[in-house]
């Protein structure tokens, strides 16, 4: 199991700057974010000196991850522009992620502000699966994993924890990106009593063997603050428990932002989940 930090804790700096100042606070793995503000359309990775990106994470001997677009990005949009759009932004992020050798890339699942609207959200959904499926063939080819990462609000496909099975069961090969913050808020939107217990139930019983990707924050059950654990009101333990029962030794990124502190923030982020498993700090 190795514990790192994303490239957007250093928002305000280039690039190859955010990647050499998180890999001055010592993670044993780093995750890019293939979105704003560090990659901008007009530049993105053909402008990016892979060369140079495999050195400074060689050098500092740590494994790498990335996170797909997905600020102005909806995989299966009702408008076809928008859709090609994000589709093409996803395979240029499995590109990069090939070249510069990551271990796997997290997409978000795509959406529907109406999912009141049965029918709708339904056909927003079918076209969804079409596009993710393509990008997992896509993904593969590359010897690329392709996580499918829970995101906090209804409007998304993929909201409650356990919903990533109907996804993994008509995909072979797609794995999950548990992100723990928005498993929280998803649990107590729902109104679920100790919604740590049911997360960490739903990871050992349904999710055993699928989730390649793990992202830890902690929050207040209402917001994605995106905190260090231990600044909110998340009881880590059950899930930590959960994941160590099925035998998770992949990479946990500890999605910890704030502009204004970076540094601080993203040590205390590694300290704080460091003895959430009992690591040395």
């Amino acid at each position: 199991m190795k514990i790192g930090l994303p490239t957007t804790l250093f928002q305000e700096n280039s690039f190859e700057e955010a990647l050499k100042n998180v890999l001055k606070l010592k993670p044993d793995c780093v995750e890019i974010v293939f979105d704003l503000p560090h990659f901008l359309p007009e530049k993105e990775y053909e402008e990016v000196n892979i060369k140079k990106i495999k050195n400074i994470i060689s050098q500092d001997n740590v494994e790498c991850s990335v996170h797909s677009s997905f600020y102005e990005f909806n995989l299966g949009s009702v408008y076809p522009v928008r859709r090609k759009a994000a589709l093409i932004q996803t395979k240029k992020c499995l590109k990069f992620a090939s070249l510069i050798e990551a271990k796997v890339v997290t997409v978000h699942p795509g959406y529907c502000p109406f999912p009141h609207v049965k029918k709708l959200f339904e056909d927003a959904k079918k076209r969804f699966i079409e596009d993710l499926k393509e990008c997992l063939k896509f993904a593969l080819d590359e010897g690329i994993l392709l996580a499918l990462e829970n995101i906090q609000s209804k409007y998304f496909f993929f909201y409650k924890l356990d919903d990533g099975l109907s996804f993994i069961r008509e995909m072979d090969g797609l794995g999950l990106t548990l992100d723990i913050g928005h498993a929280y808020i998803s649990a107590c939107e729902l109104g679920l009593k100790k919604p740590e217990n049911h997360i960490a139930r739903i990871v050992e019983r349904k999710l055993r063997n699928h989730i390649f990707h793990v992202h830890l924050h902690d929050n207040f059950g209402v917001k994605d603050n995106h905190l260090a654990p231990g600044d909110g009101k998340i009881n880590f333990k059950p899930i930590v428990e959960a994941l160590k029962k099925i035998g998770y030794d992949k990479q946990i990124i500890v999605e910890v932002w704030n502009p204004q502190k970076p540094v601080s923030f993203g040590l205390k982020g590694l300290k704080m989940t460091k003895k959430l498993f009992n690591f040395p700090c």
